[in-house]
């Protein structure tokens, strides 16, 4: 994985790979604090969280919103993992997932698992805004993915 660097949203540096440590990381990019699919993906993976913590799972959301309104939703949705802006869309741009939606560029629905080393073990990209997995189907993918990856 690239190291990406983002603030976080007391405009600290916030680094992926850190953050990570030596755990899984997923990935969850979603299109902004707006989008009601959104906002209830990111509250089922906050119901769940204890089950990713139990998988090693570190979790990371980011969208193309402001560090404000990612602050703004973090508070609103009781979230206890980073949910990180990317206004710029620096990080976003490099996962080649951006589509036009009513004149304006932004994120398909994703998640990505890395595993420890920092390869990419899972990839799933929506093909518009509906597609967005829950938070259920998030947990179900990550532990198979990770389940295949200690057998192996």
């Amino acid at each position: 994985m690239k190291n990406y660097i983002l603030q976080d949203n007391n405009n600290n540096e916030f680094n992926f790979s850190d953050y990570q440590e030596n755990n899984f990381l997923g990935l969850i990019i979603f299109r902004g604090a707006w989008c009601n699919l959104c906002k209830k993906q990111l509250k089922e993976i906050q119901e769940l969280l204890s089950d990713f913590t139990n998988l090693n799972v570190k979790l990371l959301a980011i969208s193309p919103d402001s560090k404000l309104k990612s602050s703004l939703l973090k508070t609103f949705l009781k979230v206890q993992f980073p949910i990180l802006s990317d206004e710029k869309m620096e990080v976003i741009n490099d996962f080649n997932i951006l589509e036009n939606f009513k004149g304006q560029q932004l994120p398909k629905p994703a998640i990505f698992l890395y595993n420890p080393d920092g390869q990419l073990i899972l990839e799933k990209i929506g093909d518009n805004y509906e597609d967005s997995l829950s938070g259920k189907n998030i947990l179900k993918e990550f532990s198979k993915v990770i389940k295949l990856a200690k057998i192996s």
